[in-house]
């Protein structure tokens, strides 16, 4: 009997190449339904996604920067007096008490020059006096200072009660006189020209001379 073999051998590599084309498809194809007998297609892996980085994901808002403070004007330094007559110890004839004309820098400070004997210094403290009375007291300071080397604390003090005059009378002595002769010139010690330095809360100095009224006096130290 012959055996017929032309067929068969062609259909065996029919259905070799059927199977390898299915196979190739699913390896490649991602979802694709997995052949009975194939390996499955690997997923991609999570760590293969590139996320943002930190520094450009991050959306938490900086803080903000706190608002400048008003600067107070109260706080404001206070201008410091270094002048040799400005910082030597005085002592009040009144009271006894040891102060300087420095103490008072911030304020409007009066430093009139005279003598007990003089009548234009006279006048001119009764004017002080009365300025003094409409006036708060920490805004201004009147200082009266002899500079007439025969006169003493003692009459001084007598003097000022007798008038009853306000202010902080004190003897200025040799050095504050000498000290206030280099600053503003011999007329500083001519008490009938009424000199009168006047400091600003700034800390500004000027010296005048010539009598000032009352209300000059609170103008001044009000405007």
């Amino acid at each position: 009997m012959t055996r017929k073999t032309g067929p068969i051998p062609r259909l065996g590599a029919f259905a070799v190449a059927a199977a390898i084309v299915a196979g190739a498809c699913a390896t490649t194809t991602p979802g694709a339904p997995t052949a009975p007998g194939a390996t499955p297609a690997t997923e991609p892996s999570a760590s293969a996604t590139i996320e943002p980085s930190a520094a450009t994901a991050s959306t938490t808002p900086l803080p903000e920067a706190s608002p400048a403070t008003p600067a107070d004007p109260s706080a404001a330094a206070t201008p410091e007096l270094t002048q040799a007559w400005a910082t030597a110890t005085l002592t009040d004839v009144e009271t006894g008490e040891s102060f300087r004309i420095a103490d008072f820098a911030g304020r409007v400070v009066f430093v009139e020059a005279m003598a007990i004997w003089c009548t234009n210094c006279r006048r001119q403290q009764g004017e002080f006096t009365a300025a003094l009375e409409q006036l708060d007291p920490e805004a201004v300071a009147y200082v009266v200072l002899t500079v007439e080397p025969n006169e003493s604390a003692d009459a001084l003090a007598r003097y000022e009660s007798d008038q009853g005059f306000e202010g902080r009378y004190a003897v200025a002595g040799r050095d504050v006189s000498a000290a206030l002769e280099a600053d503003f010139g011999p007329t500083v010690l001519s008490p009938p020209n009424v000199p009168v330095v006047v400091i600003r809360p700034d800390g500004a100095v000027e010296f005048q001379t010539g009598p000032h009224g009352a209300d000059d006096i609170v103008a001044l130290v009000e405007g």
